[in-house]
């Protein structure tokens, strides 16, 4: 029952601004979990309140109004961006743009989770360019050293994991791919499947013939990530550049592969390019979609032991001195104490 009436403070608030344009409607017309999320948070007094989606600027801005103390915002993506371009989803964009535009320009500081992002907020909202925050993990879930090659069982491996298994991610190119691949490798997927998805992946490399070369393998715990992504030889990131989003931001994935000890094998959207340029060879480019690209990357690691055994450890050596977050958190911890200072004074 109270999810239903928080559904439909929604639905009516977001209609509501659809006809009127009052950036109060936005509020709560953006997410049905505002509303709670004021509720918890003016609950709690404190020094600093930290959002981290749109839905819950709103509320970290109205705790720290009610507790005189001050609120910040923690942008893993550019939510502007989050939808296809196109008229479909304009409403919901114009409710997006009118929380963040409201409560932004008040924020002690906003940190933002890739460069493109940061550079997306900057110029979307006119605040200044957000400090970048990778989201990177500790170093505590990395393995205990480089290996040669992945262990896992039948090989050669190709991994990918995510919260969710489904379109718009390259895995359908991912599966074509392993079937050109000369060192006809098997890919393994890790995460909850989409309704269908799985069906259709299993479709496609049947008619690619590698039916017996796909495997899915169930979620886990976000701490054991890196411990099992180990075991894998390479690690695939395949986004298809599908939203704006989707082209400036730089998935989790990418970093607690590195931590692992795994080399990338990326598409060339404008994130991954970015990021690639200095990484080389742990960090390896094919053109979105290129079937045969991928599978000749695939083929120039996996097929010769001493270049994959390059790669893992300049993967590893990337996520023991570079990514990881005893180096990421120091960045977080020098803004927090300074917005908390101002509060003091």
């Amino acid at each position: 029952m109270r999810w239903r009436s928080q559904r439909l403070v929604q639905v009516l608030a977001g209609r509501c601004y659809a006809l009127t344009r009052i950036s109060g409607f936005a509020d709560r017309g953006c997410s049905a979990f505002t509303g709670p999320l004021i509720a918890a948070a003016n609950r709690i007094k404190a020094d600093l309140y930290i959002a981290h989606y749109p839905a819950a600027l709103p509320a970290a801005a109205l705790a720290a109004r009610q507790h005189g103390a001050r609120y910040a915002f923690d942008a893993e993506d550019f939510h502007l961006g989050d939808y296809p371009e196109g008229p479909a989803q304009d409403t919901l964009r114009g409710m997006i743009r009118a929380v963040e535009g409201r409560y932004l320009p008040g924020a002690a500081y906003v940190t933002a989770a890739s460069p493109g992002i940061a550079d997306a907020y900057a110029e979307s909202y006119g605040v200044p360019r957000p400090t970048v925050v990778l989201n990177v993990f500790p170093l505590s879930q990395a393995p205990a050293g480089p290996t040669l090659s992945g262990t896992a069982e039948p090989g050669p491996s190709v991994y990918w994991f995510s919260q969710t298994i489904g379109p718009d991610r390259g895995l359908e190119c991912a599966v074509r791919a392993i079937a050109r691949a000369r060192s006809r490798p098997h890919l393994y997927l890790r995460g909850s499947l989409a309704a269908g998805f799985l069906e259709r992946l299993r479709e496609i490399a049947a008619e690619v013939g590698v039916a017996d070369h796909l495997h899915v393998l169930p979620p886990a715990m976000p701490s054991e990530m890196e411990r099992l992504a180990a075991v894998y030889d390479v690690a695939f990131s395949g986004e298809p550049s599908h939203t704006p989003n989707n082209r400036i931001a730089l998935g989790n994935k990418l970093f607690s592969n590195l931590l692992a000890g795994l080399p990338l094998i990326v598409s060339m959207v404008p994130s991954h390019c970015v990021f690639a340029e200095d990484f080389v060879p742990a960090v390896q480019l094919y053109p979105v979609d290129d079937v045969d690209a991928l599978a000749k990357t695939l083929d120039g690691l996996l097929l010769s032991p001493t270049r994959l055994a390059q790669a893992r450890a300049a993967a590893f050596k990337l996520g023991q001195n570079r990514f990881n977050w005893e180096r990421e958190q120091t960045v977080v911890l020098d803004i927090v104490r300074r917005a908390t200072k101002e509060t003091e004074q």
